[in-house]
């Protein structure tokens, strides 16, 4: 798939359902967090019920009866206990403009989520099924420009601060901004600046309005939590801490003069402009693998949250720190494997690397030799050049029989004869 077809195939499925996280498991006493989590980002095929590149799903309830609203005010379809209005002008006047309000749907209906397959071989599915334990949800539809509220059992205030996160992406519709991050170089820059965007201002809504930070807690969660949460809250943490840094009020937010970072590694890196290294992966496997046209990105957050789930914080922090570029390469047959290669600025930043997925992986299972086990999963690091590391996950004979070497200055990624017909 080219970067075109992706940018497209992201837009399309953004226009079914821009969806939040799930809930985390760790309650708060003043705000929840959001909706749908982000579950198989990457899916060739949309379907008009999917919910945000991340297929996780949502079981729809009937429409309750519309509550009588004030001419230009608001339509709420249920019991909302905060006033859907006052909340949406607040947040229109934040952004700076006059918009076309949504409905808002009350509704018992969560989302279901789930876990990217890449995510799930690298153990960020772990705490999945503790993760909304009775937490607000939202979801915002752009067809047909509604709003859809799980309250449960969450505060006021909480429903309120989801409630404003929501309105952001029904403003966000409207303008520009969805159609430029979703342009962006990968799938985890588009939906970092996205939701961080809704998370920044959702933030300031909540210390204006609530008397509180919304995204000190969701950033808590992000580094405390389960892998899980972890996995979900990428998208919102990091993201509204770039808004925080590099805007002086959400006002900014939806001008066209304002700077989106291209990777996750500007992102997390405010000021840096750098482009991603030079790396291109060459498929050379057997013909009875099934491997796709292109390779996505995961990015320097994604080498973060994962290495956050088994080692400290500052250490994930500095170990993907000096990330140059990624691909991986997913190979499916009987069953899944994965070829994650990654390009480092430095040699010292691939040796930093390195060690640090290695102690990563002596967390998640048990080594024998130069393989890891956990589970069913098998793990192998590879030193493709003193630039570049290589992460192959799978069945066991998958494991054995990928190779993964450098020629020309190139990556190529190649399989034993044993899958041959």
């Amino acid at each position: 798939m080219s970067r075109h077809a992706a940018a497209t195939l992201l837009t399309a499925v953004l226009l079914v359902v821009a969806g939040c996280s799930a809930p985390t498991a760790t309650h708060t006493p003043n705000a929840g967090p959001e909706t749908a989590s982000p579950t198989e980002p990457r899916s060739p095929t949309p379907t008009p019920t999917a919910s945000p590149a991340s297929t996780a799903t949502s079981t729809d309830a009937p429409m309750p009866t519309a509550t009588p609203t004030p001419e230009g005010g608001v339509t709420v379809y249920g019991d909302l206990p905060v006033n859907a209005t006052l909340v949406w002008e607040r947040v229109e006047s934040m952004l700076g403009g006059e918009y076309d309000e949504p409905t808002v749907a009350v509704t018992d209906a969560g989302l279901v989520g789930q876990t990217d397959s890449f995510a799930a071989h690298l153990g960020l599915s772990a705490g999945k099924e503790r993760f909304r334990a009775g937490q607000v949800g939202g979801s915002y539809r752009h067809r047909p420009e509604q709003v859809r509220i799980v309250p449960r059992n969450g505060s006021d205030a909480q429903i309120a601060r989801v409630l404003a996160h929501e309105y952001v992406h029904a403003i966000q519709y409207q303008t520009e901004f969805v159609n430029r991050s979703s342009t962006r170089e990968g799938f985890w820059i588009s939906w970092s600046l996205i939701e961080g965007s809704a998370s920044y201002v959702a933030d300031a809504y909540a210390r204006e309005y609530l008397g509180f930070s919304s995204l000190d807690r969701r950033c808590e969660r992000y580094r405390e939590g389960s892998p899980y949460a972890r996995y979900v809250d990428q998208i919102y943490c990091p993201g509204g801490r770039y808004f925080d840094q590099t805007l002086e009020s959400p006002n900014a937010l939806l001008s066209p003069n304002t700077t989106l970072p291209n990777t996750t590694e500007q992102l997390l890196h405010p000021g840096t402009n750098d482009p991603p290294a030079n790396l291109t992966v060459v498929d050379e496997t057997p013909i009875d693998w099934s491997t796709p046209s292109a390779f996505d990105r995961e990015g320097e957050l994604f080498v973060r949250t994962v290495l956050g789930t088994e080692l400290r914080e500052d250490r994930a922090i500095e170990a993907a720190d000096g990330w140059g570029n990624d691909r991986v390469v997913r190979v499916s047959r009987e069953t899944e494997g994965y070829v994650w290669v990654l390009r480092w600025d430095t040699a010292a930043d691939a040796t930093e690397f390195e060690t640090a997925f290695a102690d990563y992986l002596d967390a998640l299972g048990n080594r024998t030799s130069e393989v890891w086990t956990a589970g069913d999963e098998r793990y192998r690091l590879s030193t493709v050049d003193n630039r570049t590391v290589a992460v192959v996950t799978g069945n066991e004979s998958f494991v054995d029989a990928v190779s993964v070497t450098e020629r020309e200055g190139n990556v190529t990624v190649s399989g034993g004869d044993r899958y041959r017909e």
